[in-house]
């Protein structure tokens, strides 16, 4: 609420400074009143709303999502609790305030109608009348003119005053006054609300002053007759548009007035307003897409370590692991004074590290269990944004193998970013996921792979398209290449999976799938 709010007075700001530097005080009524009338549209809705452009994939985000990708799912625990009453003194304050407008509202519109009611309904050229000794001065509220009955039945309501209040009524002006009205319940504290109704009244009251004047050509006697209204000093009726609105000075010096506004000048400063604004929006979307990513990755590896002991997956490094990681050590580069994360790959394992504003270092593994540091033996390296970038997106060039084709891979990563990545329901197999495991593992033909292995790894991803079938099928993370290439074979044989949905549509997303497979072991043996 306090971005809109400062979003929208912003530009009602710039929108009234517009109004004052082209438009005040000239003659060109009609289009003052639509130009206030489209600022307030404009100014109030269009902060509701983010844009977003069609610009090539940001790698930043592109690389981010692959580290998430990297991220199974994690079994969320709901603990269900009494909800818990937090409405603040913010919101009672505002409930109340816009409860006291509507009743305002409410009983201001109740007055006028008692008026309508007790009054006697009179057919005239300039309009539909109400004849009532409860209307002090004339007024017009929706399609009545409003005069008090002892001065029509002694015919003293001059035709100049008639004619001004039949303005009101073909104008339609009514509509604007009960437009800002209803605005004022839910934006009482919008302090531009209340001139910008201020100034629409006074515009209403131009258009009806220069009517008038085009039937009766009388300058002089009109004046007369609105000064002595005027000096009657009668209440304004509200919601109303009353002959004696108190801009008394200001009209007459309109009505002598021939110099026209800069309504082309409004229109091009108006238009690159909104270009700008709509712009510097669409920056700040883009902006809060790669921190929406960010967050998407630390709530996964959060929740991890947050998780019960007994439902953690567990991926225990083996010796040989341990002791490559030694000879070889890992650079974990971060960004000085800031807290950095990034990813690194050893054989068909990929690591999640974060290295914090202290220089603590975490890392975990695919499924956001936590590492035990003393398995890695690793470099800190401080380099600059720029040179954190191009590290990661390193990383993800020699982390993604296409068969051994790497001049395919722009094709490829063109139609995974074409795909959902985030949806709110992911594809599944329809079977269900042990099946599916069970049905992989008897196709897939261990006798091809020629390894010393006893345990055979390797993680495919793919699309899962609209009727479930699979394409861009490639393994990634490196390890066995036969072992790679017999998983894409089998996989390109299974059933077709029930595909994502996102937002109550059916979706294509990518999927990433993990496979180990024990050799020479029991079928019930086989892990995934």
């Amino acid at each position: 609420m306090v971005l809109y709010f400062i979003k929208s007075t912003f530009l009602l700001l710039i929108f009234c400074l517009i109004y004052k530097w082209n438009l005040e005080n000239k003659k060109s009524l009609q289009f003052i009143r639509y130009y206030l009338l489209a600022s307030i549209v404009f100014a109030l809705v269009v902060p509701l709303f983010n844009f977003q452009f069609l610009v090539p994939q940001n790698k930043i985000v592109e690389t981010k999502e692959y580290i998430f990708d990297q991220l199974p799912n994690i079994p969320v625990i709901i603990v269900d609790s009494v909800p818990e009453n937090n409405i603040s003194i913010l919101t009672i304050i505002y409930v109340f305030v816009s409860g006291v407008f509507l009743i305002r509202f409410l009983y201001n519109l109740f007055k006028i109608l008692q008026i309508k009611k007790s009054g006697k309904n009179v057919s005239t050229s300039f309009g539909k009348l109400i004849v009532s000794s409860k209307v002090a001065s004339p007024f017009t509220f929706c399609n009545f003119i409003y005069v008090n009955k002892t001065d029509w039945e002694s015919k003293s309501v001059s035709d100049a005053i008639l004619y001004h209040e039949q303005a009101h009524v073909e104008q339609k002006h009514s509509i604007d006054i009960l437009f800002i009205e209803g605005l004022k319940i839910v934006l009482w504290f919008q302090p531009f609300l209340y001139y910008f109704k201020r100034i629409i009244q006074e515009n209403h009251e131009y258009l009806a002053d220069e009517f008038s004047l085009q039937k009766t050509k009388n300058l002089k006697n009109y004046q007369e007759l609105i000064l002595n209204y005027y000096g009657n000093n009668q209440p304004i009726v509200a919601l109303s548009s009353s002959i004696h609105f108190n801009n008394l000075k200001k009209r007459f010096i309109m009505m002598k007035n021939t110099k026209k506004g800069k309504v082309w000048g409004t229109i091009f400063y108006s238009l690159t307003i909104a270009v700008t604004y709509v712009g510097f929006v669409g920056i700040e979307t883009k902006a809060a897409e790669i921190k929406k990513v960010e967050d998407k990755i630390s709530n996964v590896v959060e929740q991890a370590v947050n998780l019960p002991q007994e439902i953690k997956s567990t991926e225990p490094i083996s010796e040989e692991t341990k002791d490559e990681i030694k000879n070889n050590p890992i650079i974990l580069a971060y960004i000085k004074g800031e807290k950095s994360s990034g990813y690194f790959s050893h054989k068909d394992s990929v690591y999640f590290y974060v290295v914090d504003e202290n220089l603590k270092v975490s890392i975990y593994n695919r499924y956001g269990v936590v590492q035990n540091e003393k398995d890695f033996t690793y470099e800190l390296k401080a380099v600059s944004k720029e040179e954190k970038e191009k590290l990661t997106l390193d990383e993800l060039k020699r982390s993604t193998q296409v068969q051994n084709d790497y001049q395919d891979i722009k094709e490829i990563e063109k139609k995974y970013a074409e795909a959902h990545s985030f949806v709110e329901k992911k594809a599944a197999p329809r079977e269900g996921l042990q099946a599916f495991f069970h049905n992989f593992m008897r196709a897939f033909d261990s006798k091809s792979i020629t390894t010393n292995d006893t345990l055979i790894s390797a993680r495919l991803k793919f699309i899962v398209e609209k009727d479930g079938s699979f394409s861009n099928i490639i393994a990634v993370g490196g390890g066995n290449e036969t072992a790679a290439n017999e998983a894409i074979r089998v996989l390109q044989t299974m059933p077709k999976w029930q595909p994502a949905e996102n937002e109550g549509q059916v979706v294509r997303s990518t999927f990433t799938l993990p496979i180990k497979i024990k050799i020479n072991q029991p079928l019930n043996e086989v892990e995934n």
